[in-house]
């Protein structure tokens, strides 16, 4: 049987891709003002957990078909990750990086963790592989283990911002954002929760009016979560993202199921790529920008989106050809 292409799943992909956009190019004014923090420290933080659900249901899946299919699996991930690490690399590799051993220990620390936004795709390798090894443990076994896994992941992240560990190694290593945004905080729980959804077919066993309640209500508590953090951090000249807030964990798997409960068929793969050629383009376009004097901002957002959209085109168009690029 072919394969059903769920349109409005790749939809709210490509919509999902330009909110991480707004979010690097400090969309509204960024974590400066209320609305831009609601947004993009907010609202728009719903995005990246989405990708982790959509990858952890589609895992299953090939899982169910052929167990065997996870070498496919990495060996495809991989591939893309270190076409995009090599990309990218002009940006993180300087002439510090070949000066001894601080610079060789820079350089692994950055294929390690991921240059900026691809520290999605290590940790979804990684995620990926801790579920292949757990897939036999039983539903409540994995749910345990995925909300203390998140919840130690946003308890780290509220601490970064919120509380001086006393052990001063510790608090400068907790001050760095990947050490609660990780392959075991952040990838692996929400992946296992798409893996959850898939194996007890969740979308069958909700209503609509029970999903979007759940939504809405998820995304109030985005909302609050969000204001009360920029409300606390007032007097800081630089506020600080969570990318474990705890309201996430109800607005993501809502957002998901909706378009798991209404199916709209698709006809075409090109949606679903135009959302990964945005994600993993649209930096590099801001990058440029700013070396040449754009700063953050919404403006800014919308030419690199405006930059990136023909680009993603090209990169599709590549693709075809080099199919390890999407």
């Amino acid at each position: 049987m072919a394969k059903v292409i769920n349109g409005g799943l790749d939809a709210l992909k490509v919509a999902l891709s330009c909110m991480v956009l707004a979010v690097h190019c400090g969309f509204l004014g960024g974590n400066g003002t209320l609305l831009g923090y609601q947004l993009n420290s907010g609202i728009f933080r719903i995005t990246v957990p989405v990708f982790f659900l959509i990858s952890g249901y589609y895992l299953y899946h090939s899982l169910q078909r052929d167990p065997h299919s996870i070498k496919l699996w990495l060996r495809r991930a991989v591939t893309l990750y270190v076409f995009w690490m090599i990309l990218y690399a002009p940006f993180y590799v300087t002439p510090a990086t070949f000066e001894g051993l601080r610079g060789a220990i820079a350089l692994i620390k950055h294929w390690v963790i991921g240059f900026f936004h691809l520290w999605y795709v290590i940790a979804m390798i990684g995620g990926g592989v801790m579920i292949y090894l757990l897939r036999h443990q039983s539903n409540r076994t994995l749910l345990c283990l995925t909300l203390l896994l998140y919840c130690t992941g946003a308890v780290l992240q509220y601490m970064r911002a919120y509380y001086e560990i006393p052990v001063p190694l510790l608090q400068h290593i907790n001050n760095n954002d990947y050490v609660g945004r990780n392959f075991l905080f952040v990838a692996f729980p929400l992946m296992t929760l798409g893996f959850l959804i898939a194996r007890n077919r969740l979308q069958e066993k909700i209503t609509t009016g029970q999903t979007l309640t759940l939504f809405l209500f998820g995304c109030a508590l985005v909302l609050a979560e969000a204001t009360l953090h920029y409300q606390l951090q007032q007097d800081s000249l630089r506020k600080l993202n969570f990318d474990c807030m705890l309201s996430i964990l109800i607005a993501a798997p809502a957002l998901f199921l909706l378009p798991l409960r209404h199916v709209i068929e698709g006809h075409s793969l090109i949606p679903a790529k135009l959302s990964a050629a945005i994600y993993y383009l649209h930096p590099l376009l801001l990058i440029l920008l700013i070396g040449i004097g754009f700063e953050e901002s919404t403006s800014t957002a919308w030419m690199v989106l405006a930059l990136t959209l023909p680009a993603s085109a090209l990169l599709i168009l590549t693709s075809r050809r080099l199919r390890f690029v999407l």
